[in-house]
């Protein structure tokens, strides 16, 4: 057996990152799509930091030295992160630079030219410059207070052979970056790049000597205390105040600068030279989310997501009939999230629908899921929300949420402070004939109309009764605190998730043993488990076929003799992010699958709230088992071996999954 059984999390999640970049490099990917690469690469990097990173730090400044499953203790797995980032870091900076740039000038898109700044003063003089406040340093002006993710200019100045220093910080209120046309060229400048050429006109009276430009990026892993506040929703208020103080973690600069100024940030912030970043580039890559042209071809091509065909005729039905004889099961973003949107919509014009439960997790701005709910409340209906105000980053807008909604007239209930809720699930209680019938909906994805169109996620609407208890015993759970798992369509976590997976995993290796065919496929985003990786190799070593689907990071390492050779992991990087959770057991010949909310994860085993739902429908357990062989067969997925992603060969032949989904999604359904 290998010495490492198992890839460290950290370092496998950057080896994902590294697979985001390459898209970047990839000829079927239009080029403004390849700019979008880059600046999701770099947002990914920063939240990376501001959760993982800090979380490594805040262990060793507890004193915190034990070593992982991968045996790296926290100190270790800071050095070898830095080591990868460096690295990346800079293979960015070239592509962008060296690659990147000059294909977009050949389609007259340019970015940061240096022979058009005249035309961009005047931008300085009237948009810039009266938003910006340079402040002094010296003995009476500590060093402002700077934001997380905000750029400034350390400046040094002379006047009357004095030496001054200054911090000009970028304020978040000002536009990533400009735009002009001129010579029929799109031609984008970056508000760090026009602050620096005329940072002169900032200083005026002073002769500037030295200057650079540096990023912060401050710790986002702080814990929640509910002991400091009444209740839940006030404490998440709390914590949202002390993350915007929080301490650095990571500090980039854009240029090699000397070592007395290296010393004077790392006074100024608290910081070690190791957390300090020479980037001798771009800083900030968000601007480019922003960039707009009308040119088709700079983009993928566009679709529209389609209505599976025994759907079709939805408008002169209901959906309530039409679930008396099918479930409904789609696959987004090829299906339209639209569909679940009108079924909600249906049930809240129904004057027999009594009342709505659902989960929200993260949900867009503008949600027609809100308003729907807002209306079903107004309208007598008992709607009951269990919205998770702790899913990171996404606090303050769901306290938005829960406040708009309880002044509705929705029970909102916030589930619990040591557990996440990640269960996504929606109840519709009807009166049919004297009876109450529950439809339920099961999705593997958000509430979330814009995520719809770029993640892929399972949705499964059905009418079966004993779904529909589960499912009400789980919201009883959640908001009643109700202890009842004695369930059989439905496995949750924290209780019963993962020893249901070992159970049918141990149930393949059983059967291989007596000679029958063993074999298990699961689609995640991520895989780090002790207890399941070790029961995978088990089952590997016992002769069981594994194939995983994991995008993400793994600490399986599969392909090891005597150990994983049967384990096959594979990941997918497309223009849609693979979010879909879907789980397939041969069980000697019944082929049981299922789809769940949960990666194979500790964090979802343990602390989190979260749904394996089996399905039994014979037309929606072909659907799924027809995804997992598209995915398995495709040619452009990154294949893990042992330690390392073996890059796919990309050219004309080779149709990825989600091209291939796109055109043939009605074939399949």
């Amino acid at each position: 057996m290998s010495d490492f059984l198992y890839n460290n999390r950290e370092l496998s999640w950057l080896d994902f990152n590294y697979r985001v970049l390459e898209q970047v490099r990839n000829p079927d990917v239009p080029v403004l799509e390849k700019l979008k690469f880059i600046a999701i690469h770099a947002s990914n990097l920063d939240e990376f930091f501001m959760v993982r990173v800090a979380g490594l730090k805040d262990q060793i400044d507890a004193g915190y030295n034990v070593a992982d499953i991968s045996l790296m203790t926290p100190q270790k797995q800071l050095e070898e992160i830095a080591k990868k980032v460096a690295a990346q870091v800079k293979l960015r900076n070239d592509i962008f630079e060296n690659h990147l740039k000059p294909q977009l000038k050949s389609k007259r898109v340019i970015i940061n030219p240096k022979e058009y700044l005249i035309h961009i003063e005047e931008i300085f003089l009237l948009d810039i410059l009266p938003v910006l406040t340079p402040v002094a340093l010296n003995n009476i002006n500590r060093i402002p207070f700077i934001q997380n993710l905000t750029s400034a200019f350390f400046v040094e100045m002379e006047k009357n052979s004095d030496l001054f220093y200054s911090i000009l910080i970028i304020p978040n209120v000002l536009p990533k970056s400009f735009k002009i046309k001129y010579k029929k060229q799109s031609i984008y400048y970056t508000t760090n790049y026009i602050v620096e050429k005329f940072l002169s006109k900032v200083y005026s009276n002073y002769n500037i000597k030295r200057f650079f430009l540096f990023r912060l990026t401050r710790n986002a892993d702080l814990p929640i205390h509910q002991e400091l506040s009444e209740d839940l929703l006030e404490a998440i208020e709390h914590y949202l105040d002390l993350r915007k103080k929080s301490n650095v973690v990571r500090l980039e600069i854009d240029r090699e600068i000397d070592n007395s100024f290296i010393d004077k940030m790392m006074n100024y912030f608290d910081l070690y030279p190791k957390d300090i970043y020479i980037i001798k580039g771009l800083l900030d890559f968000s601007f480019i989310f922003n960039i707009l042209e009308t040119k088709k071809s700079l983009y993928f091509e566009t679709f529209k997501p389609t209505i599976p065909n025994y759907l079709q005729h939805i408008k002169k039905t209901s959906f309530f009939e039409i679930l008396k004889t099918n479930d409904i099961v789609l696959l987004r973003p090829y299906h339209d999230f639209k569909i679940i949107i009108k079924f909600l919509e249906e049930a809240v014009n129904d004057r027999n629908v009594l009342s709505i439960k659902i989960t929200l997790y993260r949900t867009n701005d503008d949600s027609k899921i809100i308003e729907l709910l807002e209306k079903a409340a107004k309208n007598g209906k008992h709607v009951s929300v269990v919205i998770e105000l702790k899913a990171r980053f996404d606090e303050q807008k769901n306290v938005g949420w829960a406040k708009r909604l309880e002044n509705a007239g929705c029970i909102v209930t916030y589930g619990f402070l040591d557990l996440k809720i990640h269960a996504k699930t929606m109840l519709v209680v009807r009166k049919e004939s004297d009876q109450l019938v529950r439809y339920t909906h099961i999705s593997t994805g958000n509430y979330n109309e814009k995520t719809a169109l770029i993640y892929t996620d399972i949705d499964y609407i059905t009418k079966d009764d004993s779904t529909g208890q589960e499912i009400v015993n789980l919201f009883n759970y959640m908001m009643g605190y109700s202890d009842i798992f004695d369930w059989e369509r439905v496995k949750i976590s924290p209780k019963i998730l993962r020893q249901s997976i070992i159970d049918m995993i141990n149930n393949e290796i059983k059967n291989t043993k007596k000679g029958k065919k063993g074999y298990m496929a699961a689609k995640l985003n991520s895989l780090y488990d002790k207890q399941i990786s070790d029961k995978l190799y088990e089952a590997s070593c016992a002769g069981v076929k594994v194939d995983l689907i994991v995008r993400g990071l793994c600490s399986v390492v599969p392909k090891v003799k005597n150990m994983s050779e049967n384990i096959t992991v594979k990941s997918i990087i497309g223009r849609f992010l693979e979010h879909a959770r879907i789980l397939y057991f041969y069980d000697s010949g019944n082929e049981r699958m299922f789809i769940s909310t949960a990666d194979w994860m500790v964090r979802n085993f343990d602390k989190r709230i979260e749904i394996l739902y089996e399905i039994h429908n014979l037309k929606a357990k072909k659907f799924l088992k027809s995804i997992l062989n598209i995915n398995l067969s495709d040619k452009t997925a990154w294949e893990l071996v042992k330690y390392t992603y073996k890059k796919p060969h990309l050219d004309n032949t080779n149709i990825g999954s989600q091209e291939l989904l796109l055109k043939s999604i009605q074939k399949i359904l």
